[in-house]
């Protein structure tokens, strides 16, 4: 019987053919990390299951080892690990009564400290408590005038496109925000919470790091303008339309508006934003990264669309290359990559050889 487990065939089968981990991620186009998470097993390393065994089938298939006896392998593997060890399930249960005599005297120590800590606590609580709470109150302001001018952490900003003449709906959480692009301009919108009706929406122009504030209700209109000072590096003015306020939600229809004196109203041949189009037949973990800041990631389902537009740099990472279809700047329909495979592309801007005064869109590797 083979008593051998999935990661030590892996890596004994790669060491018999003289490969090394970086010898086999060029081959594969498997990332290194991954190749090493089969071969120690730590399969914490991948977004979901079905990222593991499409990796170990790859990996096992390059190395020509028997696929289906290692898939096998690894789902007993884990229905073992699964189940709790038989020692532990017929332990006899500790009674009260088995606990030895120090153990009985340092339950009691324990306890006596405990009341004594209390009974101090009480006698200190009635004089303190009017200071404390003009304390308290005197920090709470403090931090909210300090985060008022922060984007909130752990809000996921998803990638959305807005095009001339056109009006997109966006949908705000509490953590969930959107990202798009305004004249080459990389702009964030999120929502930091409602009261009364109103929602409080924020408003960031990348790179700066002041967040712009304004409430509305449904039904109102606002419009987010370069004439006003906290935004005055805004390239044109942006109308924004409040269709429907809920308790931590709203749904906003966002429309370009006119063009600031002075910015072109079309952008010269060459100096258009990095826009990819991406259309799911499959389920993909995928990651996108806009101008250096992190937009989606996480699993996109069949049948979904993705529009994304960044200015000098944009890094898509998809789980499932054969699940995807992609539209780079008006260019033909192509499929990503290969079913199951990994892939990674990144578009950047660079200057035209032939005229200096343009640039053009590439992709990294050319």
């Amino acid at each position: 019987m083979n008593t051998k487990r999935v990661g030590q065939i892996l890596r004994e089968a790669r060491e018999d053919k003289k490969l090394s981990v970086k010898d086999v991620a060029k081959e594969t186009n498997i990332a290194a990390k991954y190749i090493i998470a089969l071969e120690t097993e730590d399969y914490s390393q991948f977004p979901a299951e079905t990222f593991a065994l499409g990796f170990l089938k790859n990996y096992a298939s390059y190395l020509k080892l028997d696929t289906a006896m290692l898939l096998n392998l690894y789902r007993g593997e884990q229905i073992e690990e699964s189940q709790a060890p038989l020692e532990e399930l017929t332990r006899p249960t500790t009674t009260p009564f088995s606990l030895d005599r120090n153990k009985i005297i340092s339950l009691v120590s324990l306890f006596l400290f405990v009341i004594s800590a209390y009974i101090i606590y009480i006698s200190f609580e009635d004089s303190g408590s009017v200071s404390m709470d003009e304390d308290n109150t005197e920090v709470s302001q403090n931090v909210e005038q300090t985060n008022s001018s922060d984007i909130p952490s752990g809000i996921n900003f998803v990638s959305q496109s807005v095009p001339e003449n056109a009006s997109v709906p966006f949908i705000l959480t509490e953590d969930r925000g959107v990202s798009f692009s305004v004249n080459n301009q990389q702009c964030k919108m999120f929502i930091k919470g409602v009261s009364n009706g109103k929602a409080n929406l924020g408003f960031n122009i990348f790179p700066e790091k002041n967040v712009y504030f304004f409430q509305t209700a449904e039904g109102e209109e606002t419009i987010l303008s370069y004439k006003i000072e906290e935004l005055a590096s805004l390239r044109r003015d942006i109308r924004v339309v409040t269709q429907a306020v809920t308790e931590k939600s709203a749904k906003v229809l966002v429309t370009l508006k006119e063009e600031r004196e002075g910015v072109a109203v079309k952008s010269p041949v060459g100096d258009v934003p990095i826009q990819v189009t991406l259309f799911f037949s499959k389920p993909s973990y995928v990651e996108f990264v806009l101008d250096g800041q992190m937009g989606e990631r996480g699993l996109v389902s069949a049948g979904e669309v993705k529009h994304l537009e960044a200015r000098d740099r944009l890094e898509i990472k998809v789980g499932d290359g054969g699940a995807v279809e992609m539209v780079q700047n008006g260019k033909e329909r192509v499929v990503l990559g290969k079913p199951g495979k990994l892939v990674k592309k990144i578009f950047i801007r660079k200057p035209n050889p032939y005229d200096s005064t343009q640039s053009i869109i590439g992709e990294l590797g050319e």
